[in-house]
């Protein structure tokens, strides 16, 4: 039973005294109590239901998947680039940016939202393509949430750079597909790496002398052309200043592009002899034992280091966007439970399938707000259903024509089936 800090005064004063950098649960006569921190983040409310999963002597308590954190806005889907992973080289769809109207309409109604922590702008096209795009941060900026961007930094100029800081801009996410100019240029055409890397120097020089900090990562979409790079990606980011990085594979849009995939799905398809965990010790990889290590982790898929799980089941048939109280907003206001549905396309799976995804909108902020359609029996049952995951393994079978679409799976699942999701089966992802 969780509790909120209306109980608190009634606990041991001991059990008050705060630890730098951690967060608690105060716990008395087998009540949890949250502080008002651990009570945002789990997005609870009154009689909210937790999840609770026991690892050995350890509870992770599973955060209430009904409550929205986090707002992904599309507001354009055009670009300035035709990068060679991209979906516009097989797109059918017309492009499109968010009108003022819409995004003002937006803003109003995710004040409703008592847990709403950040808005992540992104999507299928350019942030920066936007002429409203600073105005949009600030608006977000003023609903005293996080706001955060990725872009691919072509038009960071000066005048954009400021206009971050001025916004308040918390996170920027850049794209970087090489480490070098030849690699970068290639696979991203229409852009000069040399001009995205002196834009975020230039970012990182206002960073150290700005009151506000933009916190800065980077992307890498590995593919084969790209895949000695991964090594280099320590140097260009502290080059740049950028304090993460997210990898991600390359999503085959076309049938050209599966070769290009590094991702093996031997490694991650459940078919593990051996079900149980294996625990090493620390021990370092070195040339003569990495080809070990590496069968070890490809044979088992329940191995840790020094009690560092590498879990690959854990992040099999799983939707992030859900755990993590997402919903996406396409810059015509549709709304869409993942990037993954948010538009329609064919993507390829690694076995040369092509599946062809439809888009599943739950409604429209135009016609309904937000708040309704995010508490609509559809859309609480879709999550559900997700958060659960029985879908049918099509990205690992993929051999009956029931892969070819996102329309029904051969466990009677309808419209739409996650089965084949890549980003679900843990092979893409995004910030």
């Amino acid at each position: 039973m969780f509790n909120t800090d209306s109980e608190v005064s009634n606990l041991d004063e001991r059990a008050m005294i705060p630890e730098k950098n951690k967060s608690f649960i105060l716990a008395n006569n087998n009540i949890l109590t949250l502080t008002d921190e651990l009570a945002q983040i789990l997005g609870t409310g009154e009689k909210t239901l937790l999840r609770v999963i026991q690892h050995a002597n350890k509870l992770e308590i599973c955060s209430n998947i009904h409550s929205l954190a986090k707002v992904y806005i599309e507001p354009t889907s055009k670009c300035n680039l035709k990068c060679q992973t991209c979906i516009r080289k097989t797109w059918q769809e017309s492009m499109g940016s968010m009108t003022r109207d819409i995004f003002d309409s937006l803003i109003e109604q995710l004040k409703e939202f008592e847990h709403l922590q950040c808005v992540m702008f992104g999507g299928f096209g350019e942030p920066t393509c936007h002429k409203d795009i600073l105005y949009m941060i600030r608006q977000v900026k003023s609903l005293g949430i996080k706001a955060e961007m990725v872009t691919n930094g072509t038009l960071l100029n000066e005048q954009m750079i400021k206009g971050l800081f001025e916004s308040g801009l918390d996170t920027l996410w850049v794209s970087f597909d090489g480490t070098n100019q030849e690699c970068f240029e290639d696979i991203r055409e229409g852009a000069l790496f040399n001009e995205v890397v002196q834009n975020l120097k230039r970012l990182k020089e206002i960073n150290q002398i700005c009151k506000h900090k933009i916190k800065v990562g980077i992307t890498f979409v590995v593919m084969r052309k790209n895949l000695d790079q991964l090594k280099e990606l320590d140097v260009l980011a502290a080059k740049v200043g950028a304090e993460m990085i997210s990898v991600s594979n390359v999503i085959p849009y076309s049938v050209h592009m599966i070769d290009e995939m590094v991702c093996d799905l031997n490694v991650a398809n459940g078919n593990h002899l051996y079900q149980g965990t294996i625990s090493f010790p620390f021990i370092d990889i070195r040339q003569f034992n990495k080809h070990l290590l590496y069968e070890m982790f490809q044979k088992y898929n329940n191995v840790s280091i020094l009690r560092n799980k590498i879990d690959t089941k854990r992040e099999i048939g799983s939707c992030r966007f859900i755990q993590e109280r997402c919903s996406f907003i396409k810059w015509d206001g549709n709304v869409s439970p993942c990037m993954g549905l948010l538009h329609s396309y064919k993507n390829y799976f690694p076995n040369g399938i092509e599946r062809n995804v439809t888009a599943y909108s739950l409604g429209a902020i135009r016609v309904s707000s937000l708040k309704e359609i995010w508490n609509s029996q559809e859309y609480y049952e879709f999550r559900n259903k997700v958060d659960e995951f029985d879908f049918s393994p099509c990205l690992h079978c993929g051999t009956c024509y029931l892969a070819e679409t996102n329309k029904e799976d051969c466990f009677g699942n309808n419209f739409p089936t996650c089965g084949g999701c890549l980003w679900a089966q843990g092979i893409i992802q995004c910030p």
